[in-house]
């Protein structure tokens, strides 16, 4: 690897890093504000994690045009400010209310960052090398979110407050990346509609990922809950619970260019079948056994579900409209995570115990059992898209 390649793919790593706050959010913390703030009720407790999707989908919206006027260096230095700045702002106040705009306003720089790192590997490698860097684009993130929930859970057992520190994983990014990154200017081209350039690809994958994100989220928004509540368990367990989380999408994204060459046409199929098993374990062992087996298995199958579909997206349109397939991708996503909280409640309060946590890990493994056996039977075998981007 050349001295420039391996500058790239230190900021590719630097800004899946901070991405990983994403996964992470304040999951960690969930319980404790579960009860401080218990008055607003469960589901606008849950919203909290969920809440940057508003404008990480209007972000990501915006980029394909943002990558057209401004480089993506200074994209991401813009992005990864605003995760820094909204990530700690909660912690000067106690306050819902801040801790909700916090959070809203911190999905603007979730946006920024989210499509960047796809559209920065098409721009800088040819279609047979992007797997290994989106890979290393899933391994920054697990290794972010380990780092995320790790440092939070150490600051939280001070004060929970302090958890909010941790977001300043987002400035030692930016810096590395204003430092690394080379300030690639966008190319001028003849004006032509990026939207017509974004085929039937890119809006399967996209759904797919809309359902994946719905029942995905259902971990980071009960795991704390259902440890502390149900198991009578301490903020340590559940951070020790989503660090096993972290570790094995870290695992499989360092693993991903092996395990989708292994799995070709199945690599789709497996990263969902897998969320499905660990919620079924979770179910059916119950206790930290089920705990543990579940935290590995939705890390997996969310490291290998992102990877999959990003290398997809990116050789499956212009190498210019990277950017903005990348953008629609993040936005049907985030819809999906935005809604988690009130469709899995919604079909959980007809259960006998209502809306419990139990019963929405119940629910995400069903609903992932129906998008496998969607995956085969539309045949969405997406590895044979062909390359139009070399």
């Amino acid at each position: 690897m050349n001295k420039n390649a391996l500058k790239v793919a230190i900021s590719v790593f630097l800004i899946a890093f901070a991405f990983g706050l994403n996964i992470t959010g304040i999951a960690p913390i969930l319980g404790i504000l579960g009860d401080k703030y218990s008055a607003h009720g469960t589901s606008a407790v849950q919203l909290l994690q969920t809440l940057p999707y508003i404008l990480l989908m209007g972000g990501s919206l915006m980029i394909g045009r943002l990558a057209e006027l401004f480089s993506k260096r200074k994209l991401a230095i813009v992005g990864l400010f605003l995760i820094g700045f909204f990530g700690i702002l909660p912690i000067i106040y106690e306050s819902y209310w801040l801790l909700l705009v916090a959070r809203v306003f911190i999905g603007l720089g979730f946006g920024l960052t989210s499509p960047l790192n796809t559209a920065i590997i098409a721009e800088f490698f040819p279609p047979e090398k992007r797997a290994g860097f989106l890979g290393l684009h899933v391994v920054g993130m697990g290794v972010g979110c380990m780092a995320g929930n790790v440092a939070g859970g150490i600051l939280a057992g001070v004060s929970y407050q302090l958890f909010y520190l941790v977001y300043a994983i987002a400035f030692i990014s930016m810096i590395g990346v204003a430092l690394l990154l080379p300030d690639k200017k966008p190319e001028k081209k003849a004006s032509a509609d990026k939207t017509a350039k974004l085929n039937s690809t890119v809006y399967a994958l996209s759904l797919a990922s809309f359902i994946h994100t719905l029942f995905i989220t259902a971990y980071s928004t009960n795991i704390s809950m259902y440890i502390m509540g149900d198991l009578n368990g301490t903020t340590s367990m559940t951070g020790l619970a989503t660090t096993v989380n972290a570790a094995f999408a870290l695992i499989v994204g360092a693993s991903f260019a092996k395990i989708s060459g292994a799995l070709k046409e199945a690599t789709l199929f497996t990263s969902i079948i897998i969320a499905a098993i660990g919620y079924g374990a979770m179910v059916l062992a119950g206790g930290m056994i089920g705990v543990f087996i579940c935290s590995a298995a939705v890390g997996a199958s969310l490291s290998c579900f992102m990877a999959q579909c990003s290398y997809l997206i990116s050789v499956s349109v212009e190498k210019d409209a990277v950017a903005a397939a990348s953008g629609v991708f993040s936005v049907i996503g985030g819809i999906g995570g935005l809604l988690s909280p009130v469709i899995l409640g919604w079909l959980t309060n007809a259960m006998p115990k209502g809306n419990t946590p139990l019963d929405q890990f119940l629910v995400s493994a069903a609903g992932m059992l129906v998008l496998s056996m969607i995956v085969i039977v539309s045949r969405l075998k997406m590895v044979k898209t062909t390359v139009v981007n070399e």
